[in-house]
């Protein structure tokens, strides 16, 4: 039995390891491909809000064409077919909805401490 143990316990010690490296490797590159892959999405959801735990309202577009649908925990539904005008407007929301980008850190704290000053 001690045999048996210390032989399962050396598997562990030099698979983990490799499993964990394994892991890495396909979060590292595999993340990246599927960001590539998403970006070019046929259905997006430009907006959504949360009207309470289970029920909520989005913008979707589909291709050229842009809804409003009410999403529930048993069914989604259709509640509006939006013009062309209609989901811009929504898409250009979004655009400037959208949270501000730092290259780093750094620029972030210095944002936050000129804005303090003032």
């Amino acid at each position: 039995m001690d045999v048996e143990f210390w032989s399962l316990f050396l598997k562990i010690i030099i698979f983990l390891p490799f499993i964990l490296f394994l892991i890495y490797l396909s979060l590292k590159y595999g993340g990246t491909k599927l960001q590539v892959l998403q970006g070019g999405k046929y259905i997006r959801i430009v907006e959504k809000i949360s009207l309470s735990k289970d029920n909520s309202i989005m913008v979707v577009k589909i291709g050229d064409k842009g809804y409003v649908m009410s999403s529930t925990n048993n069914k989604i539904e259709i509640l509006k077919e939006l013009d062309s005008e209609e989901l811009e407007n929504a898409e250009s929301v979004e655009k400037t909805n959208s949270l501000p980008k730092y290259e780093n850190f750094i620029e972030l704290i210095n944002k936050f401490k000129h804005k303090k000053e003032e």
